[in-house]
């Protein structure tokens, strides 16, 4: 689907990724340890204060997927609360419980009984709450920016030789390709490890000016 937003003072675009609310793996070093918390809730506290230091409630989050982890849907609802932003759209990752199982999956399974999971047929956007579902992929033009949208990077994507960006997150800020500092290809890792708040339209247009326009292995014209 294409998203189409404009800025204006009264309502800027911000763009995250990989929160992992509440998650608390059983891992050697967990997440939380990783990032610099002290527990799995002092990331969630952490994270959630610094959407809100940083996005008004009437401005726009786009977030690219891995919400939250090993989250319960009152614990996921909860996190909604607190958020003050109210114009949160929403892309899958593969991290999705428990938004997509119980309250994705249900709506759809309301709306057509006579399908089973997978589902067959999909429809977006979804809105529950302040947050809006618009699937696993998606190109945008955002601030008259056309930009690439999904969770995982891609090498190569529509519009490329054109200067549209390339969205995404996933790695945590461990590919080196997708990193900032990287200036071959306008794409970069919107994740939370990467930038430790979301980012601005401002912020990233300053990052994508150092990065080259390629287009290897894109024939189109």
């Amino acid at each position: 689907m294409l998203i189409n937003i404009k800025e204006t003072e009264d309502q800027k675009i911000h763009i995250s990724s990989d929160f992992h609310l509440n998650h608390d793996p059983k891992w050697e070093i967990p997440i939380w340890k990783m990032r610099g918390f002290n527990s799995a809730k002092e990331m969630t506290d952490g994270i959630i204060q610094s959407v809100n230091d940083n996005v008004r409630p009437n401005d726009i989050l786009i977030f690219l997927g891995d919400w939250c982890l090993n989250t319960t849907l009152e614990q996921f609802n909860d996190c909604l609360a607190r958020i003050n932003c109210q114009n949160i759209y929403c892309l899958w990752g593969n991290h999705n419980n428990p938004h997509e199982k119980k309250i994705y999956y249900a709506a759809m399974k309301s709306l057509y009984p006579e399908f089973t999971e997978p589902f067959a047929k999909e429809v977006y956007p979804f809105k529950y709450r302040n947050m809006t579902f618009v699937g696993h992929y998606a190109e945008a033009v955002l601030g008259g920016q056309y930009c690439i949208l999904h969770h995982y990077p891609i090498s190569i994507w529509n519009e490329m030789k054109h200067g549209a960006w390339m969205l995404c997150g996933h790695s945590h800020y461990a590919y080196p390709a997708t990193q900032a500092e990287c200036s071959d290809g306008k794409i970069l890792d919107v994740g939370w490890d990467g930038h430790r708040k979301p980012w601005t339209l401002a912020e990233l247009a300053e990052v994508m000016a150092t990065k080259q326009v390629v287009g290897k292995g894109d024939h189109h014209q």
